[in-house]
């Protein structure tokens, strides 16, 4: 089921619709003035996004994409070559103005779940796994991809088992999703989050946090500023927003006023921190809080 998409001003209140429900808009992602959302046209997946008040289809080399990722001036995504949901995918980016998306990043297998900064595009790239894409299997094997918007450079960052879903938003820092030795089937019920220097080897990479999501809906660690923060929602106990400085400097804090709600988030800028949350019982709502 979907619903509108929506885009409020959090000091006015004011909504403005970007897409109908019976686009089945999904994913959304923000950056400035930049928006950017998954939808189906024509029966087909696409990625369609907002800016400069005009709202278009991405168009590209690929049959469908998904996954978009924003920043302040351009949008990432996994474009799939073919119409096979479990076939090669590669990354491309696009920037306001451009004819069509251009390809970053390609490979044996898939390339995904890209996050993009104004410096560098970063993505797991699954080229090592026995069959060459993410699926639910134990058997997943992935490494991050460090991408220099500059340079065009890409750098991997290898390590045992599979790290994907990776977060920019730090400056300099890169963080991501590892699961080794065991993985959990559904995976986003445990993993850990790694976060280092980009410039520096991925072996080096620290655990942030060990992360219970204690079933759906699953939503991703948010990287922004100074902080890093999640949900951690245990299978017994009580649901806490936790947050942490990005270079570690102190340990995980819970975010105090939550207590007694069930939470899902969070998205952040560098300044607020906006989640959903929702009391037993009552109707989910829309939570801002300071950073």
């Amino acid at each position: 089921m979907s619903g509108d998409l929506k885009l409020r001003d959090l000091g006015t209140g004011e909504e403005l619709l970007l897409a109908p429900a019976a686009e089945e808009p999904r994913r959304p992602a923000l950056a400035g003035d930049v928006v950017a959302w998954e939808a189906t046209e024509n029966g087909t997946r696409v990625v369609r996004a907002r800016w400069g008040g005009e709202t278009r289809t991405i168009p590209g080399p690929f049959d469908h994409a998904g996954e978009p990722r924003v920043a302040g001036d351009a949008v990432v995504l996994t474009g799939w070559l073919t119409a096979d949901e479990a076939g090669d995918t590669d990354i491309f980016l696009y920037e306001p103005g451009q004819a069509e998306a251009v390809r970053v990043a390609s490979g044996p297998g898939q390339q995904r779940f890209p996050d993009i900064s104004a410096t560098y595009v970063a993505f797991a790239d699954f080229s090592e796994d026995p069959d060459g894409r993410f699926d639910q299997d134990a058997s997943d094997l992935a490494d991050i991809v460090v991408y220099d918007r500059r340079t065009r450079r890409a750098a991997p960052r290898p390590r045992d088992g599979k790290q994907a879903f990776p977060m920019l938003g730090a400056g300099e820092k890169v963080a991501y999703l590892e699961w080794a030795p065991i993985h959990p089937e559904p995976k986003f019920d445990q993993f850990d989050l790694l976060i280092g220097d980009i410039d520096a080897p991925g072996s080096g990479d620290a655990v942030a946090a060990r992360i219970e999501m204690g079933g759906a809906p699953h939503v991703l660690p948010a990287i922004r500023g100074e902080l890093v923060e999640w949900v951690d929602r245990p299978a017994e106990g009580e649901a806490s927003l936790r947050r942490r400085p990005v270079d570690l400097s102190a340990p995980a804090a819970e975010v105090p006023g939550l207590s007694g709600l069930d939470l899902f988030g969070p998205s952040a800028s560098a300044t607020i921190t906006v989640l959903a949350a929702r009391s037993p019982g009552g109707a989910l709502e829309l939570r801002g809080i300071a950073r």
